[in-house]
């Protein structure tokens, strides 16, 4: 088993650019970049691509099972989920490794706000996780963890048995569902890392965004 897996899902050829400025400039160089999409990535440099699995009928997407995919191609002790079109600081893999290093059973998630390209010098949204009186490192709901750039313990993904496949039929519940599981399971931590920025140029969302989201819906009829 390796160290860490950087997963990034992406359906468009734009959503990369960003985070290979990102990954080519870390100070921590011992992971693995694994890119999951339906063509073939036009990176520079070292990656794995994952083909992205067929869609069942009915599915809007295939994310959740791309994760479970990943997990079955690629095993690392950490995995960082860095969603396409977003940037962070060069020691971003570095601290999310400290992290894990030092408590092994904790997911981590960072913060951050979008912009309306890449000068990153236009805010288009706040990110409303960012808390000036919480200090800078500090523990969070399990629904605070953010797939646009957070850090999973392999095991804590094993251990509720990966992603719900059946929730790509909906938009937006990927992570929310996974660090739910992983909550109602016990013995896992959930903390923000307020110095670990992530810098994403906004676009658009699909159609029927809140229509498909099942945060409010199918998904809390099955979890209960």
């Amino acid at each position: 088993m390796g160290k860490i897996a950087i997963i990034t899902p992406t359906v468009r050829e734009d959503g990369l650019p960003l985070v290979e400025k990102a990954i080519k400039r870390q100070t921590h160089k011992d992971f693995v970049w694994c890119i999951v999409s339906p063509f073939t990535p036009t990176v520079s440099i070292a990656h794995t691509w994952i083909k992205e699995p067929t869609k069942d009928k009915n599915d809007v997407w295939a994310l959740n099972k791309a994760y479970n995919k990943v997990l079955k191609c690629i095993r690392c002790d950490l995995n960082i989920s860095w969603q396409d079109h977003t940037y962070a600081k060069p020691d971003t893999v570095e601290r999310f490794y400290n992290h894990f290093l030092s408590e092994p059973k904790t997911l981590v998630t960072a913060v951050g706000n979008k912009y309306t390209n890449d000068s990153f010098s236009v805010m288009s949204w706040k990110d409303p996780r960012e808390r000036e009186d919480q200090g800078t490192y500090y523990e969070c709901y399990f629904n605070d963890i953010e797939a646009n750039l957070c850090s999973i313990p392999y095991q804590a993904i094993a251990d509720v048995g990966g992603f719900d496949e059946s929730l790509d039929r909906y938009y937006g519940m990927d992570f929310y569902s996974v660090a739910d599981r992983i909550n109602m399971l016990g013995g896992y931590n959930f903390k923000i890392d307020q110095t670990i920025k992530s810098y994403s140029v906004g676009h658009d969302r699909f159609d029927n965004w809140e229509e498909l989201n099942a945060i409010h819906g199918p998904y809390e009829d099955k979890r209960k």
